[in-house]
């Protein structure tokens, strides 16, 4: 009895890491268009990185260290989804940390869910 019991919860693991991986690839590579970063937020920056975070995001701050270390020149803004909710859905911002970056013309370019997303992508930059 105890075996079975064993193999139920690592087969619901194992299930679990999967459907939880698949969701998270799909996060990432979400096409819907993004519409213009407000002007307020580029502030005449080049490059604007816009990290989504919420009160309790335990990688948020690290995000946004690595971001301002590996990227200085880039105008660095953090925007609280539970302050600005209007910018999340309009963001399609469904996790936190989801780091957007911008052109001068407030173009999306890339779109980073998660911590290792953006360590992924300084890696291949």
């Amino acid at each position: 009895m105890k075996i079975l019991v064993v193999a139920v919860f690592v087969v619901a693991l194992v299930i679990g890491r999967r459907w939880y991986t698949g969701w998270r690839v799909a996060l990432q590579q979400e096409q819907r268009p993004h519409p213009q970063v407000p002007s307020s937020l580029l502030a005449g920056a080049d490059r604007t990185w816009l990290v989504f975070t919420t009160p309790y995001c335990a990688s948020c701050g690290p995000v946004k260290e690595h971001l301002a270390g590996a990227d200085p020149e880039a105008r660095l803004v953090s925007v609280d989804v539970t302050r600005e909710p209007h910018l999340a859905d309009a963001f399609h911002v469904r996790s936190a940390p989801t780091v957007l970056l911008a052109d001068a013309a407030g173009q999306v370019q890339a779109r980073l869910v998660g911590a290792r997303a953006v360590r992924d992508y300084f890696a291949t930059v």
